[in-house]
């Protein structure tokens, strides 16, 4: 067969293009797709059957349709912009709009007959069918605009200069079609990494980074190496929310590698990732439907937009209507110039008579038509097809030398035009078959984006028949498309589809009653449960859906838990604590038993996490939670794991409490069990040491190096941004100055910050302890250099109390070397968010360092004061505590600094007791400090012989270590 259109002539035979009469080159399955195109000119071909019949399969991506659609739009001398010869029939398929002549004989060079007349031209008058009628088209009108604008950021994306616009504008007034369309117009975005992701409204809530995930995983289904490597070098806690792209072992070490990870590295790496991509070639990143976005999505891309070096990316969004949350960051982006905002108005008259015309094959349209539509469509585009869709089906026009008018009187037209949108597509619904309409339903119950897999198994019929009649509604109507293929992980291979637009699912989803909604939902949810296996993880918060809409209590609190569970893999625990909040109010429909104790024991352990994450570990409803575990597992010896987890949650919370015996019994099972043995003793550790069991903590923190092995790992600790062997060796570090053993001290801080930095979650413990460490050692300097260190760590990583404590430090250090105002004020605002927060352990450590500062100011009243509290602070516990020697040192200086008559016996006293104190302890190092202050004491009021006599012995422990201030002071005394 020889096709003639245009200036190409096709000659089917002999597999050959010719253009202007030359030969030209087309690849087969270009000139196979030319061909079935051409040769069904008539029609708009779906994209599922141009697959079907060019490449004999269904799993082939829809980027590679799109990318063949391009060169044979180029072979034919056409482009996206003209679209002259191939148009695209947006979320429907492809048409070939070329008038086409079939022909016997080949002359590349003779004269084409004359062309078929064109709709409309007859004389003669006759009704308008839906046959006349041509939906969704790729052309748009009024929106030259618009399409300039967004051309505009791609020329400067393409010249390096990131770029943002986000096109707003209320229901159906052509968003999607507007980037589609513009999308369509570029052929230059083939050589382009384009990621497209759209926000989900679901009933369970957002997932966190939803759409930008979606985007990725529909760039990596082409260019799966390219993301792979990208996430790998740039953002490795994405590349582990997609497990897909890794095998089993690349992905474990992955998870390894990332646990305890921050929301704000999640933040910071999703920002990465994107810019990476862009490094490997041009990247358009479109993200539809802001309006339904995830706090996390909004957050990120707030973040990028902050971003302004060079990159070749651009960002496109749209965006429903003004008062959604993606206003708070669309429109200061917008007035500061880091973004382009357009708002899409209705269309003009001129512009409706345009959009009708076209619709209707290039007729002219009657004035009075014009008037009507334009009045009740309101200039909404949408609304506009829909009237065209309803009149046209209704036999309303009619044609008569070339013009459309109304078959009857206009006011009768109007009265036919129903008054909302709704109201007219139900009215198209009326007219479609009953078993395809049935099909829609379900699809709407599916979700906006379905498959034909799904549909089928909920209809409980052949995949292929749903795939014909799926095929045959998208052909007829334009309230579905098709989108390619899908393939679940277990092999089920279908066509996929969409809904046109979010209102006609929402309009066919309304219709279906409440019993067979629930019905549906359920059959859903099972295909989809068995069609992804072990992969259901990924579909959490879509299975949790439907089984919540289905009745499937049971089922749904499991998939909120994953939903949850992979929420706070996203460190989006804001998400994760509303999933799993969720989750324990459906168990309340539960009846009372042991299967669901242990369901919710299940999603409390994992509830922990998000509360932490989100209250904090002060907030009471982190302890009511691990009480209630502790409850749910103490009768059941089945619930090991749960127990242990409950234990150590709970012995957290009293530690940081300071409530040492409540932590020490609560501990006591674990060491020596195997459930959390590490975490167990690394937790005694921590509690040794602010008890002052300095030697004990020590000996415990050795148990924990000594049996470390760096091929495993600590999920619980993790969890709470720390690891069992960094930790061990900062309570080592400070374990071992107390005991005499400086030099020691530093090597093990050392260490610990060195397995910080390949644990970037437990770094902040590190260098808060390396902090710590240096205030007790007296070395100013040091401590402020690692002060800072640990609040840029905790910056970054968005742990509020690091910061605290780094500025506590700091002001101490800031205070005692002359800048008194300055230290005081970080000290004193800093035990004042440490309060805030419900924080009570080391209070009495910093309001000691608060007192010292205001010593060294010269006021020792307000110190005393201030003494007197850490030590009422300290009497709340019946242990002792670390700090207790050193808290009677500085009450003995305030006495001497203040009224002599009254406070040397005072001063005696207290630094008396603060030697048995750090006897007791086994701390030379505090022994040391208060002996040195004893010597200076004496010197100026009594004798000072015996106290240099035994600063001597004690400066012995210190032979052949390197000299602390406190050493280079005694030896300055006893000289």
């Amino acid at each position: 067969m020889i096709y003639e259109f245009d200036e190409c002539v096709l000659d089917t035979a002999k597999q050959q293009l010719w253009r202007g009469g030359e030969p030209i080159h087309v690849e087969p399955q270009v000139l196979a797709v030319i061909t079935y195109l051409v040769a069904n000119h008539d029609r708009v071909v779906p994209k599922i059957e141009l697959l079907d019949e060019v490449w004999e399969s269904r799993y082939v991506s829809e980027s590679a349709l799109t990318s063949r659609i391009k060169l044979a739009r180029k072979a034919c001398g056409d482009s996206g912009r003209e679209q002259r010869i191939v148009k695209t029939i947006h979320s429907r398929g492809y048409r070939c709009v070329a008038d086409v002549v079939q022909c016997d004989e080949f002359d590349p060079v003779g004269t084409r007959p004359e062309p078929p007349r064109q709709p409309g031209s007859s004389s003669s008058v006759r009704a308008l069918s839906t046959g006349a009628f041509r939906r969704s088209s790729t052309t748009l009108f009024g929106r030259d605009r618009e399409l300039d604008a967004l051309s505009g950021a791609l020329a400067a994306a393409v010249g390096g200069q990131r770029g943002a616009v986000f096109v707003r504008g209320g229901m159906g007034m052509g968003k999607s079609s507007l980037i589609s369309e513009f999308v369509e117009r570029h052929d230059e975005l083939a050589d382009w990494h384009v990621a497209r992701g759209r926000c989900i409204q679901m009933k369970s809530g957002p997932e966190p980074y939803f759409p930008l995930f979606d985007a990725l995983s529909h760039l990596a289904r082409s260019n799966a190496h390219v993301v792979t490597v990208a996430l790998d070098r740039a953002a490795p806690s994405w590349l582990a929310q997609l497990p897909s792209l890794l095998d089993d072992a690349a992905f474990h070490r992955l998870e390894r590698r990332l646990l305890g990870a921050t929301p704000a590295r999640m933040l910071r790496e999703g920002v990465d990732a994107i810019e990476a991509l862009a490094l490997d070639r041009p990247l358009l990143l479109v993200v539809e439907d802001l309006q339904w976005a995830d706090e996390c999505t909004l957050g990120l891309l707030d973040h990028l937009l902050l971003r302004s070096g060079p990159a070749s990316l651009l960002l496109l969004g749209t965006c429903r209507g003004s008062g959604s949350q993606a206003a708070s960051v669309i429109e200061p982006a917008a007035a500061q110039g880091r973004a382009t905002l357009i708002e899409l108005e209705p269309l003009a008259v001129e512009d409706v008579r345009a959009l009708v015309g076209d619709r209707l094959g290039g007729a002219a349209i009657d004035d009075d038509i014009v008037s009507i539509v334009a009045e009740r469509s309101g200039g909404v585009p949408l609304f506009v097809e829909e009237i065209v869709t309803t009149l046209t089906r209704e036999h309303r026009l009619a044609i008569g030398d070339g013009v459309v008018t109304a078959s009857g009187p206009p006011n009768e037209l109007a009265s036919t035009v129903p008054a909302s949108l709704p109201v007219m597509i139900e009215r198209e619904l009326t007219a479609i078959d009953p078993a395809c309409l049935t099909m829609l339903e379900v699809a709407a119950v599916a979700g906006q984006h379905f498959d034909a897999a799904t549909v089928a198994a909920a209809l409980d019929r052949p995949v292929p028949d749903t795939e014909d009649l799926l095929a045959e509604l998208a052909r007829d109507s334009a309230l579905i498309g098709s989108v390619g293929a899908s393939v679940w992980p277990n092999g089920t291979v279908s066509a996929d589809y969409t809904f046109a637009h979010d209102l006609y699912r929402h309009v066919v989803y309304d219709r279906v009653s409440p019993g067979r909604r629930a019905l549906f939902h359920g059959r859903i949810g099972d295909a989809l449960e068995a069609g992804y296996g072990d992969q259901v993880g990924s579909i959490a918060v879509v299975l949790a859906d439907h089984f919540v809409q289905a009745g499937g209590t049971i089922r749904a609190v499991r998939y909120l838990t994953r939903a949850g569970e992979q929420a706070n893999a996203r460190n989006a625990h804001q998400y994760g604590q509303r999933f799993l909040a969720d989750a324990l109010d459906l168990l309340d429909r539960v009846p009372p038993g042991t299967d669901r104790d242990r369901l919710e024991l299940t999603v409390r352990i994992s509830l922990g996490s998000s509360l932490v994450a989100t209250m904090g570990w002060f907030d009471e409803s982190v302890s009511a939670n691990y009480e209630r575990c502790l409850e749910l597992s103490a009768n059941d010896d089945r619930l090991v794991v749960e127990q242990a987890a409950a234990r150590y949650g709970l012995a957290t919370v009293s530690e940081l409490q300071g409530r040492f015996e409540r932590t020490e019994m609560l501990l006591t099972p674990l060491l020596t069990d195997d459930q959390l043995v590490i975490e167990a003793h690394e937790l005694v550790a921590c509690s040794m040491f602010h008890q002052g069991a300095f030697a004990r903590s020590l000996a415990t923190a050795n148990t924990v190096l000594d049996r470390w092995d760096e091929d495993t790992y600590s999920v619980e600790m993790a969890r709470i941004a720390e690891h069992p062997a960094s930790s061990c060796n900062s309570w080592s570090s400070l374990a071992s100055w107390a005991l005499g053993r400086s030099d020691e001290s530093l090597a093990l801080a050392e260490r610990a910050v060195e397995l910080g930095e390949r644990n970037l979650y437990a770094l902040s413990t590190a260098v808060q302890q390396r902090a710590m460490l240096h205030q007790i050692r007296h070395e100013p300097a040091l401590c402020i250099e690692w002060s800072d260190r640990c609040r840029q760590v905790a910056d970054d990583q968005q742990f509020p109390m690091r910061m605290v404590q780094a500025d506590i430090y700091k002001g101490w250090a800031l205070g005692v070397t002359g800048s008194v105002e300055l230290g005081l004020a970080l000290v004193a605002d800093g035990i004042e968010r440490f309060r805030t927060a419900g924080a009570m352990l080391n209070e009495a450590y910093y309001l000691g360092l608060h007192a010292d500062v205001l010593l060294h100011g010269g006021d020792p009243v307000r110190a005393l004061v201030l003494l007197d509290q850490a030590f009422e602070r300290m009497r709340a516990s019946t242990r002792s505590y670390f700090f207790e020697s050193e808290l009677h040192r500085l009450r003995a200086r305030g006495f001497t600094d203040g009224d002599e008559s009254v406070g040397l016996d005072a001063a005696r006293a207290e630094l008396d007791r603060s030697l048995e104190v750090a006897a007791a302890q086994g701390s030379k190092a505090f022994e040391l400090r208060t002996t040195i202050a004893r010597v200076e004491l004496e010197t100026e009021h009594g004798d000072p012989e015996a106290w240099r006599s035994a600063l001597g012995e004690l400066l012995t422990v210190w032979t052949g270590q390197a000299p602390t201030p406190d050493v280079e002071r005694a030896r300055a005394l006893i000289a």
